[in-house]
């Protein structure tokens, strides 16, 4: 190394003007002093605590008027969290956050609402369409993050919504707006302060292009619980997920629908995704997929058309197209229905996206009624096929046919491989291989 005798600057070669201090001549050899390996570590002796004994030394949950974000969150909101909500631009972050608001103030609870991105003007007009009316609401238009944090300290809220995390600044932190180096330490200043204070604390977090919440991965890993809300534009209901939560199970799922005015839960679907009628037509079948630990019924569509061209085509809404093609693969190897030369389409009612397997024999079914032109009407298609053309029994399948008896269906076709409880007045039809289904097919036809 060399070091410069006027500033004291070291550099690993030497050069005739020290690149500091802008003197000529002054590097000279220098010598680092050895250090040693050891780390002299020093802190104080902790005496450990006991894990308590009952549940009602814990603290209680902050319940809100809405049942579907409470079942998310296991129950309430725990005093104390760092909760991070993110969602696709425009599916209702903001929304859903101010309604938080209202929810929670309904219950008597000071709520402050953090926005870095409207003005008051603003969000008083998203609050009067909301009908949000609690007065125990406070509104602060600011994205200055000293400001926050002294408010929050000080402030008397028990609940603090800000929106969003992205377009937070600092005077005293390096790098610019929503870098990674700055939603990274104003986090973990924001959980600090709601375990400190005992404050929960919700954060709006954007996505990237690809999907993934913004910010760096730590993020998710710094927060108690992570919130993704998703649907489509097109349609009006909304799913908010539990990616996350160290107070619950990420098994639940809540419902909403969104009206012209605000989002109101969704506890029974029902017929909620499909459309009655359709079940009268061929190239439909109906489906219970399960979303958290519910059972949504769901229509699969098909279309098939005969080819054109010489290579026929496969296109897929709601399941991915490579499903599609091992799905269609299946019933030319072991049935004598023979799809070469037809285009086959297919979609799954109202913009869901499945991708567990338990659908796979309402899709089967819906392709072949309408290759055949047959309608199986009010029949529910419940297990997996391999790529044997065995049956397979599915995840839940007890649940989904309670679910199926709830709803009033009373033809329900199911692995033979089940033998778990049958509802009470539902004719079941069992079948264990694909070469089995076109006999089925004929009966409900």
């Amino acid at each position: 190394m060399f070091q410069c005798t006027a500033c004291k600057k070291t550099f690993p070669k030497w050069v005739g003007k020290c690149p500091n201090c802008g003197e000529w001549n002054t590097l000279e050899d220098y010598t680092p002093p050895a250090q040693s390996n050891r780390v002299r570590i020093q802190g104080n002796i902790q005496t450990g605590e006991k894990i308590l004994s009952s549940s009602s030394s814990l603290p209680s949950r902050i319940i809100s008027a809405s049942w579907e974000l409470d079942g998310v969150l296991g129950g309430g909101m725990t005093p104390g969290s760092l909760i991070l909500l993110s969602g696709e631009p425009g599916i209702g972050k903001s929304t859903l956050s101010l309604q938080m608001a209202e929810w929670y103030g309904k219950h008597e609870k000071r709520v402050l609402y953090i926005s870095g991105e409207e003005n008051i003007i603003q969000i008083s007009d998203r609050a009067q369409r909301l009908a949000v009316s609690a007065n125990t609401i406070d509104i602060l238009t600011t994205n200055l993050f000293e400001d926050i944090v002294a408010t929050i300290e000080w402030g008397d809220a028990e609940i603090i919504i800000i929106d969003s995390i992205s377009v937070l600044s600092s005077n005293l932190l390096e790098g610019a707006i929503g870098s990674i180096a700055q939603i990274r330490t104003m986090t973990e200043v924001f959980m600090s302060l709601a375990k400190r204070l005992e404050k929960s604390i919700l954060l709006i977090g954007h996505i990237t292009k690809d999907g993934s919440i913004s910010g760096p991965k730590s993020l998710e890993h710094l927060v108690d619980v992570v919130l993704f809300l998703e649907g489509t534009r097109t349609e009006a209901y909304r799913i908010l997920r539990s990616l996350k939560n160290r107070f619950w199970s990420t098994d639940t799922v809540g419902l909403f629908r969104m009206t012209e005015e605000w989002l109101i839960d969704l506890p029974n679907p029902g017929f909620e995704f499909i459309d009655t009628e359709n079940s009268r037509l061929s190239g439909s079948a109906l489906s219970f997929t399960i979303e958290g630990n519910r059972p949504i019924l769901i229509e699969i569509e098909a279309l098939t058309t005969y080819t054109k061209f010489g290579y026929p085509k496969r296109s897929s809404r709601g399941i991915s197209t490579g499903k599609l093609d091992l799905l269609i693969a299946v019933i030319s190897k072991f049935t004598d229905m023979k799809l070469d030369n037809y285009d086959i389409y297919m979609n799954i009612g109202r913009g869901i996206q499945v991708s567990e397997p338990g659908i796979d024999l309402a899709c089967i079914a819906s392709i072949m009624s309408s290759r055949s032109n047959t309608a199986f009407g009010q029949a529910i298609w419940l297990w997996e096929v391999s790529l044997t053309g065995v049956v397979k029994n599915i995840f839940m399948l007890e649940r989904r046919l309670a679910e199926a008896k709830k709803l009033g269906f009373q033809k329900i076709v199911i692995p033979s491989q089940y033998t778990g409880k049958i509802p009470a007045g539902v004719n079941v039809v069992r079948i264990g291989h694909i070469t089995e289904l076109r006999k089925v097919l004929q009966e409900l036809g």
